[in-house]
């Protein structure tokens, strides 16, 4: 077997396709932002963390340092062109949910809205940030999670109803359903 090299430098893209999701925040005058990510993972489940990496010149990252709280929306395939939205330039204090078409709902416990198409939401406050090369990490305390109904499956997302959004690089994305076990 022939191994190619890559360089370190996009050594991250061997670690494709990643889970995308939309983080909406609010900055202190209560503007609403929300964008992409797919530099994300969860980090434990006791206390329940969540962490994803921002450059720190995100308008995301500057309302996170400021009011130290956030939302994780779990996107589907039904909302793929709208999430690219969220993602444009937008200048500073646009509510890009809007701007995309989407509808914010109240969240339970952050002040940080809820994106009502999305299928499930983590309400998260900042437990700690930190940098990490050209982004931070930043991780948040899941302090609310709700999902829709009826797309979990023996404990399990249901991704052949819920058609998850994957990152592959750029604007390619991976939506599947096909589940293989291995035992």
């Amino acid at each position: 077997m022939v191994f190619e090299e890559i360089d370190s430098e996009n050594s991250y893209r061997l670690l494709a396709p990643r889970p995308t999701i939309i983080v909406t925040t609010i900055n202190s005058k209560g503007e609403v932002n929300a964008a992409p990510f797919s530099f994300t993972m969860p980090v434990s489940m006791n206390p329940p963390l969540v962490a994803f990496a921002s450059v720190t010149t995100h308008h995301t990252y500057r309302n996170i340092t400021e009011k130290e709280e956030f939302v994780v929306n779990i996107p589907t395939e039904a909302i793929l062109e709208k999430l690219w939205i969220t993602g444009e330039k937008f200048p500073y204090g646009v509510n890009e949910i809007e701007e995309a078409g989407l509808t914010q709902i109240s969240s339970k416990e952050v002040s940080p809205p809820k994106i009502q198409e999305c299928v499930a939401h983590l309400e998260c406050r900042v437990e700690w940030i930190q940098e990490a090369g050209d982004h931070d990490v930043i991780v948040g305390k899941v302090v609310h999670a709700d999902i829709k109904e009826n797309i979990m499956k023996n404990g399990l997302l249901d991704v052949g109803k819920v058609k998850p959004v994957l990152h592959l690089g750029g604007v390619d994305f991976v939506v599947g359903d096909h589940l293989k076990k291995v035992r």
